[in-house]
């Protein structure tokens, strides 16, 4: 009979290390999800574009496919407005695009929807106009052209200027 005390205090105890190992565990994956929730929704961290792309407001025009990609294979952070002629919506955009306020003048490219959907940026940018924020060769944000969600920062230039600032430092 005590043989068998002996036995179920085992089983007891293994029992009870096992609930420890469970609990432990189910705490590391809380915690896990509960940092990873917290970091997904913190605003996007600003950051500065290439020095080259400070001091003026300019849009760089001529941008080509091939240039594009060199630009991300150098790690450059820019942005690009993806244009395309004839299309009704571009010119509004151009425009806001230029008349940015002095504290917030920078250069960006003029990428053309025939280039654009040939490059790698197309993976994002499947409608024009759109506007790219890239960092360190990375697409980070862009503007969907057929986004509900978007549709503030076409049609105002206070919205645009608020988007861009949310990622460029200035």
């Amino acid at each position: 009979m005590a043989e068998t005390e002996k036995q179920l205090d085992k089983k007891k105890g293994a029992s009870k290390g096992f609930r420890i190992v469970t609990l432990a565990i189910i705490l590391v994956v809380v915690i896990t999800v509960l940092v990873a929730v917290i970091v997904s929704s913190q605003p996007a961290q600003q950051f500065r574009l290439s020095a080259e792309y400070y001091g003026t407001s300019e849009m760089l025009t001529g941008l080509t496919k091939d240039e594009y990609e060199q630009l991300l294979s150098q790690k450059k952070s820019f942005v690009v407005m993806v244009d395309k002629p004839g299309c009704i919506t571009t010119p509004p955009m151009r425009e806001r695009m230029a008349n940015f306020p002095a504290n917030m003048q920078f250069k960006y490219y003029q990428f053309m929807w025939s280039e654009a959907r040939e490059s790698s940026l197309h993976e994002y940018v499947t409608f024009v106009p759109s506007v790219a924020i890239i960092r360190d060769g990375k697409v980070v944000a862009w503007l969907r052209a057929d986004s509900d969600e978007d549709v503030d920062y076409f049609n105002s230039a206070e919205a645009l200027q608020g988007w861009i600032a949310k990622y460029i430092a200035f």
